[in-house]
């Protein structure tokens, strides 16, 4: 039986000198997963994307300066190009990341290692469908090859991984939520960041590309959002109805990510 989601006390809380109150948990717990998702997206979406790049190349020779949808000629490792796909790439999808994880953590198993195992398919079902398009020329032109297709899977699933070990980490190391208003300004302003400007493209993003995906992620988030006011409550666990609410939105959203990428995957793969 799955446990009841809690919040996580990793770090005791302490200080009563903090500007935010009771409502310093969720912001503290909202920063740190963005920090999270944007190191991973840097590292894993960035150079890790660099270097399925180049084994794809290499995997294809053939494929070896002709252009790519984005403009680079496969084959060629430049520096400009290698610093705009870590910057660039890591940031963006990094973002986008941290967004869909806050929004889907609270609802997966609490421990560290059952948390991680889970992030992997949860990652690759619902940011499969943005890496992976039928209509992507790319794969033709590396010749539907399995061992590329398998590889940026894989990258999702690293991606899920990190952010989550990740946030596990910077949960036991961050200064703890009303240590201090300079601390809790820091993570007030990442949060507003991030739902201001980050959110709604990524609502956005998810509507118009995937309509039924990010319907289900919406609802996701409204479940999270009604968890985070019971937190500044002071009512935890949160109520079974919230509770069904937040995992059965989740594990729809898995279900159709997964069922919208089979055909993507299948059409990469030259079927």
């Amino acid at each position: 039986m799955i446990e009841p989601v809690v919040a996580q006390p990793t770090v005791k809380r302490a200080g009563a000198g903090s500007s935010l109150g009771r409502f310093a948990e969720p912001v503290r717990d909202i920063a740190r997963g963005g920090l999270a998702g944007l190191i991973t997206g840097i590292v894993v979406a960035g150079v890790g994307g660099r270097l399925v790049m180049r084994a794809s190349a290499l995997l294809v020779p053939e494929a070896a300066g002709r252009f790519t949808e984005n403009g680079n000629r496969v084959g060629d490792i430049t520096l400009s190009g290698t610093v705009g796909l870590v910057i660039g790439a890591g940031l963006f999808f990094g973002l986008a990341g941290a967004t869909v994880w806050v929004v889907v953590a609270p609802w997966l198993p609490q421990g560290a290692r059952p948390r991680a195992m889970l992030a992997m398919p949860v990652a690759v079902a619902l940011a499969g469908v943005s890496l992976i398009h039928a209509s992507n020329p790319d794969f033709r032109i590396l010749r539907h090859d399995v061992v590329t297709v398998a590889m940026l899977l894989g990258l999702v699933a690293v991606a899920g991984l990190t952010i989550s070990l990740l946030d596990s980490w910077l949960d036991t190391r961050l200064p703890p939520a009303n240590a201090s208003p300079s601390a809790d300004g820091v993570y007030l302003a990442l949060s507003l960041a991030g739902g201001g400007l980050v959110l709604p493209v990524v609502v956005v993003s998810y509507l118009s590309v995937e309509g039924p995906l990010g319907l289900a992620l919406v609802a996701t988030g409204v479940a999270t959002l009604a968890y985070w006011v019971q937190r500044y409550r002071g009512t935890l666990p949160p109520p079974t109805w919230l509770l069904v609410a937040g995992r059965a939105s989740l594990l729809v959203a898995v279900v159709l990510g997964s069922v919208a990428l089979i055909p993507d995957v299948a059409a990469a793969l030259g079927a």
